[in-house]
């Protein structure tokens, strides 16, 4: 019985992951509306990265709400071949995470002059761990596509951290600075530890949300480490190589 009530469970987590999914897209939009969608049709300012950026990040989102949306229509074999499609939108995804750093990067020198220092710092905060970050959690999500607790963890947690970005504008644009950082932190931390407590609790591996924690607290400590010697060492050659 107690195998059973775990296995239902499972199943309304499988069936009602497509919801997140979909508020995962709304909240994107609506953090991103007043700084880019805003400015449709004519998006005066904004380069290729940013457009390049912002479609691919969408497919990305709506390729999840779909294999949400078959799994939860039990068409498994369409899930698969969208899956198949994820390994060429993901390179992309993660090359549009390159673009918009070194589009920070350069903006940050050329047009709002700020010192290297300062500039170098910015990168700890922007694409560029983003790109190791997402390729970990898909990377992992694929290699166990034929575990699927660890592979619908996983690919949720990939939704968690697209949810990031967009929940934070959307957060800081409207509420007080200490009620948008509590939301932000009550998402991105607080919400996958219950979760982690939770498949504890029910005899579910750990792995897929503790990696996640992981991550989450590296990228909170790398919010303060844009001045370190190792990463202003790291940016900097990083920069002078790549950009």
């Amino acid at each position: 019985m107690k195998q059973t009530s775990t296995g239902n469970r499972e199943r309304n987590l499988e069936n009602n992951i497509v919801f997140f999914f979909i508020g995962l897209l709304i909240v994107t939009f609506l953090g991103f509306y007043p700084t880019y969608f805003t400015h449709f049709p004519t998006f005066d300012g904004f380069s290729f990265s940013f457009h390049f950026h912002a479609f691919v990040a969408t497919l990305w989102i709506v390729m999840l709400i779909t294999q949400a949306f078959l799994i939860r229509m039990k068409n498994y074999e369409w899930h698969r071949w969208i899956g198949k499609a994820s390994y060429f939108v993901i390179p992309f995804l993660l090359f549009s995470f390159f673009l918009m750093a070194k589009a920070a990067y350069f903006k940050n020198i050329n047009i709002k002059h700020v010192s290297e220092t300062e500039a170098l710092a910015y990168l700890s905060r922007s694409g560029l761990r983003d790109i190791l970050y997402l390729a970990i959690l898909y990377g992992l999500a694929i290699f166990y596509k034929r575990r699927i607790s660890w592979h619908l963890r996983f690919f949720t947690c990939t939704g968690l951290m697209v949810l990031g970005p967009g929940l934070g504008r959307f957060a800081f644009t409207n509420f007080r600075p200490e009620v948008a950082g509590a939301t932000l932190g009550i998402c991105m931390l607080l919400v996958p530890i219950i979760w982690l407590i939770v498949d504890i609790i029910k005899k579910r591996s750990p792995i897929p949300l503790l990696v996640f924690i992981a991550i989450t607290i590296s990228a909170i400590y790398m919010d303060g480490a844009g001045h370190a010697a190792w990463w202003q060492a790291f940016a900097k050659w990083f920069a002078g190589t790549f950009f």
